[in-house]
């Protein structure tokens, strides 16, 4: 609603909500309005709108109505992201963007085995500082940016993978994340084998994270997509699993080779026999398809444990390290390559 300008807006929304009330099984009808009110007249009506909606989506509303307003700090957060935006460019020429690669480990034998790593983003920002990328990533999947970004990431990680497999003779597959927009490019494949044939790899040893909200946007486009690159050699993973509204049965209708639970899953096996027993159910599930399975999350001795008892193949998580540098990460190849001798 675009209305003249009202003295008291908590009046009128208690006006709103009394007309909504009167409707038929409205009972539990929860609303939430979202208000800008100090008009910055030098800015389209559409940008307006969304001020307002911004600070909608701020309220909060568990069945109880919520009315919040547009301010200071709603203003300074979109200063914050447009000026992300603007420098994303200059960001990617300058490398900014940093590549961490968080370490998986096979943990079914009588010691736990290097078995590969999950290639991150960070943006260490000359102004700003680090940056989470709980905030940027999100903000360039909304604009579309996420396409340069992540061949920006994958291309810096699987040159790091060939620069490993020159120093310490062996390949140590490293995952990259491909996002839901990458799935829709036209040239996914393409540029794929272009990137890992510079790098003289193999397609199997480098892998790809595929989140599973993606393969319920779309599952018939995303499976296309997936047996194409399966088909090339490359592996993959399904990505987040549990945290969306996943269910067993994709398990069957979903080309995977990897599936990776999500940290909600493993946060309470210890204390919670349900959470337990649902993970040796997933685990046991994803075996009898041959899929790899890989617990994400694991922070303690107790965890891993469990974790191992029940089959998992390999974790990944605090418990054996954060995401490294490259630099860093150069120490765990050095370390394994020793124990392979």
């Amino acid at each position: 609603m675009y209305i003249e300008h009202q003295g008291n807006c908590e009046s009128c929304f208690s006006s709103l909500l009394e007309n909504i009330k009167r409707g038929p099984s409205c009972e539990r009808v929860a609303v939430r309005v979202g208000v800008y009110s100090h008009v910055d007249k030098n800015i389209s009506v559409p940008q307006r709108f969304d001020r307002a909606l911004m600070a909608c989506n701020s309220a909060r509303s568990d069945l109880v109505s919520n009315l919040a307003f547009y301010d200071g700090k709603m203003h300074e957060a979109e200063v914050f992201n447009d000026r992300l935006l603007e420098d994303i460019d200059r960001a990617l020429e300058q490398k900014q963007f940093k590549v961490y690669f968080q370490p998986k480990y096979e943990i079914r034998g009588d010691r736990p085995v290097l078995h590969g790593a999950e290639a991150l983003v960070r943006w260490k920002h000359p102004e700003f500082g680090m940056v989470s990328p709980g905030i940027f990533v999100p903000l360039f999947e909304k604009n579309a940016l996420i396409l340069k970004l992540d061949r920006y990431v994958w291309r810096e990680a699987i040159a790091t993978e060939k620069k490993w497999k020159d120093e310490f003779g062996f390949a140590l597959p490293v995952s990259i994340n491909i996002s839901r927009m990458d799935v829709y490019e036209a040239g996914l494949e393409k540029e794929l084998m272009s990137i890992v044939r510079e790098n003289d790899l193999l397609p199997e040893e480098v892998h790809l994270e595929i989140t599973e909200s993606a393969y319920t946007d779309d599952s018939t486009q995303i499976v296309d997509v997936v047996e194409r690159l399966r088909k090339d050699g490359f592996k993959v993973e399904m990505d987040d699993f549990g945290a969306g509204y996943s269910s067993l049965n994709m398990l069957a209708a979903m080309p995977i080779d990897v599936l990776k639970l999500d940290m909600c899953f493993v946060r309470h096996i210890c204390d919670n026999p349900k959470d337990l027993r649902l993970v040796k159910l997933m685990i046991d599930v994803a075996h009898d398809m041959a899929i790899t399975t890989i617990a994400e999350g694991v922070e303690t001795k107790d965890q891993c444990d469990l974790l191992r008892r029940s089959g998992c193949d390999a974790v990944q998580g605090y418990y054996f390290s954060k995401p490294l540098p490259p630099e860093e990460f150069a120490g765990l190849l050095e370390k394994e390559s020793a124990a392979r001798r």
